[in-house]
């Protein structure tokens, strides 16, 4: 059963990624025409548009065993966070004033940072912080003042 669930997308760093990819396209085109190269552009290209693409977006999902934070395709922004492990967590106004060990940041109404009792802290944005900390209370993770 899913409590909580949200997409952050941020249109600002739209037209940012798309830079490189463009640049990374032009040159694959350029090696084409050269006819050296082009496998290897073009197998770059597609690696670099997927981890791009992936930073874009975060989902998070919150369900009674765990929070699941991912990117569009899930490469690099990745991460599970069994409810049973948190220790705590925090709610911030702000997407900039949580700073976890690891940190997803997008533009957003605010953040929340996760404690757990072994491990690293995670922070990441979220546009209904306190739809976010009524999930989590209602599963019993105790709320940072």
């Amino acid at each position: 059963m899913v409590l909580y669930e949200e997409r952050i997308v941020s249109r600002l760093f739209l037209p940012i990624i798309l830079l490189p990819i463009a640049a990374m396209a032009w040159g694959t085109w350029e090696t084409y025409r050269a006819g050296k190269g082009f496998e290897i552009m073009a197998v770059s290209l597609l690696l670099l548009a997927f981890l791009l693409l992936d930073l874009i977006a975060v989902r998070i999902g919150i369900d009674e065993r765990e929070i699941r934070i991912r990117g569009v395709m899930s490469l690099v922004v990745r991460k599970t966070i069994r409810i049973e492990d948190i220790k705590s967590f925090k709610v911030s106004d702000h997407w900039m004033k949580c700073y976890g060990t690891i940190h997803f940041t997008l533009p957003a109404k605010g953040c929340v940072l996760i404690k757990r009792h072994n491990g690293w802290s995670v922070s990441f944005p979220t546009n209904s912080p306190e739809e976010l900390a009524r999930a989590l209370s209602i599963l019993g993770v105790p709320r940072e003042a």
